[in-house]
């Protein structure tokens, strides 16, 4: 066999190698960005879900829980799917006032119109599974709410954290 008949050979024989291990990386990296982003996805609909109990209670009793049982306590008997009282709308700061409002919307359809996205409430069991919560030492301080070192997509965490300040807002107002 001549010389460059096998030195060809070894360079196809490479570049077959790394065209091979370019595209199962291609393909590796789709299947993992996948997997967090639906992760991510779930993570924000239970971040929203809890975040939803919480505005429910403080809605109905003017105050904010102190503690995961008085929440669960609360929530035993259904949480509402409408609030009462609207926000104070202070600079600019509101909360959602049904559970419709909660998830994000999907691009907006035929008519032109955002569309919302419909998802099965998340149960209190699956959301403190996944959400960290700081629970305040005063009735008039919101909880905050972390997702356990899990990905979250579309600022979740600081929208929900603006509802909740929203509702800080309405409660000491009414003091």
């Amino acid at each position: 066999m001549p010389a460059s008949n096998r030195g060809r050979r070894i360079f196809l024989l490479i570049v077959a190698v790394f065209v091979t291990a370019m595209v199962a990386t291609v393909f590796w990296s789709w299947s993992v960005v996948g997997g967090v982003r639906g992760q991510a996805a779930t993570t924000d609909a239970r971040l929203r879900d809890l975040a939803w109990a919480v505005l429910a209670y403080a809605d109905r009793n003017d105050a904010f829980p102190t503690s995961e049982a008085e929440l669960r306590a609360f929530a035993e008997g259904g949480v509402p799917d409408a609030l009462s009282q609207p926000p104070l709308a202070i600079g600019g700061r509101v909360y959602p006032m049904t559970r419709s409002e909660l998830a994000p919307a999907l691009p907006e359809g035929e008519e032109g119109v955002e569309r919302p996205r419909e998802v099965p409430p998340s149960t209190l069991d699956e959301c403190f599974a996944v959400i960290e919560v700081e629970w305040g030492i005063l009735r008039d301080v919101q909880p905050i709410l972390r997702p356990k070192g899990l990905p979250t997509l579309q600022g979740t965490v600081p929208t929900v954290g603006g509802w909740l300040y929203a509702m800080t807002e309405r409660i000491r107002g009414e003091k």
